[in-house]
C-alpha cells in the first residue's frame, strides 16, 4: 500500500467511528511533512502522522494528550486497518492528560 491509499483508508475508518474528523497537511523541522488529524468528541484528540510513516502497513503516529500543549506527545503504532480502533481506545479509556480532562468537564 502507499501513502494516498493508507491515508484515505484511515480517514474513512475514522469517519465511520467519529463525526468530527479533520485532516490537514503540515510541515515542521522536527517531523518534516506530516498529516494532522483532529477528532472532536467530548474532548479533542490531535494526531500527527509523518507522511513517510503512511507508506507502510503499520503506522507510527503521535497524539497529544493535551491538544493545547504541543509537548504532551505520546507515540503509538497501529496497522492501517486497526487505526480507528486504537483511536477509539484513546477516547474510551480517556488516555489524555488529567489537567486537560479537568478543563473540558
Amino acid at each position: 500500500m502507499d501513502f494516498k491509499s493508507n491515508l484515505n483508508r484511515i480517514h474513512y475508518l475514522l469517519t465511520e467511528k467519529f463525526e468530527n474528523v479533520a485532516v490537514v497537511e503540515k510541515a515542521n523541522p522536527q517531523l518534516g511533512s506530516y498529516i494532522e488529524m483532529t477528532i472532536k468528541e467530548n474532548v479533542e484528540c490531535k494526531m500527527l502522522i509523518r507522511k513517510v510513516d503512511l507508506e507502510q502497513p503499520n503506522v507510527t503516529f503521535l497524539y497529544l494528550t493535551n491538544p493545547t500543549n504541543e509537548n504532551s506527545v505520546i507515540s503509538r503504532v497501529s496497522s492501517v486497518e486497526n487505526f480507528a480502533e486504537v483511536v477509539k481506545d484513546i477516547f474510551v479509556n480517556k488516555r489524555f492528560d488529567s489537567e486537560y480532562l479537568e478543563t473540558v468537564k
